[in-house]
């Protein structure tokens, strides 16, 4: 926990001039795209730090570290999405409606297929793989396309979980997002190793910040036929109404 309690509001400046502190800094550039930071206030952070603390996984665990690792990435989307709402307060895991909140990712907030009208929400995280080296839509829309976002949350993606035990499916996944965030294949053949602290199969991948209204589109593919079911790992955040929402009112 000593990187979370770094955290601090005292700008970094490195040798070219350039303030490199995540809470601080006044843009961030991921995959050619420059994202402006709304400011953090101390009372801002320090909700950070104390619930991001209390969401990370068990202690030990492969997943609790690759959090840990990608702090910085946390900031900066937290900094990010806040710019896009009109930088409202940030008030963590209890905000009110028109409040910037956050939490787990959870598959209603993303797509998966839907009418020429409007895209379906994910109600799980199942994908099924008919036939093997065959690629599948897994985030979509009808068509299949990219689905925009809703205007009301952002998520940053850092990692993969597959909650298919013994023996999970997947062997590789590729993301677009907008313009510019169109990324290669990721291999994520080591979720078969998974967690040695909770036996979640987990894999690292590039980190994704998806802004309010940004477009998403995922492929993957298996080396095994069967329904595996995995999860984006990372964090949503947005208003308070459409983090508590049971069923999710952002689609159009």
């Amino acid at each position: 926990m000593q990187r979370l309690a770094g955290l601090n509001l005292t700008p970094r400046i490195n040798a070219a001039g350039n303030d490199i502190n995540p809470c601080t800094m006044p843009e961030a550039t991921l995959y050619r795209e420059t994202l402006t930071l709304a400011p953090l206030d101390l009372e801002e952070l320090e909700i950070f730090k104390a619930q991001f603390g209390a969401l990370l996984a068990a202690p030990s665990s492969d997943e609790r570290k690759l959090q840990l690792d990608r702090l910085s990435a946390y900031v900066i989307a937290l900094r990010t999405i806040k710019h896009e709402l009109n930088g409202i307060k940030f008030r963590g895991l209890n905000p009110e409606d028109t409040e910037l909140g956050f939490g787990f990712i959870r598959p209603q907030f993303t797509a998966a297929g839907g009418t020429a009208a409007a895209p379906t929400y994910k109600r799980n995280w199942q994908i099924a793989y008919a036939a093997i080296g065959t690629w599948y839509d897994w985030l979509y829309f009808n068509g299949p396309v990219a689905y925009i976002m809703g205007k009301d949350f952002g998520m940053v993606i850092t990692h993969i979980k597959s909650l298919l035990t013994p023996i999970p499916c997947m062997a590789e996944c590729r993301f677009e997002i907008g313009r510019t965030g169109v990324l290669i294949p990721f291999d994520v053949r080591m979720l078969r190793v998974g967690d040695t602290e909770n036996g979640t199969s987990i894999v690292p991948i590039p980190t994704m910040i998806l802004k309010p209204k940004a477009s998403l589109y995922a492929r993957t593919e298996s080396d095994i036929v069967d329904t595996d079911e995995v999860a984006l790992g990372g964090l949503v955040f947005g208003l308070g109404r459409v983090l508590k929402e049971e069923t999710p009112s952002w689609l159009p």
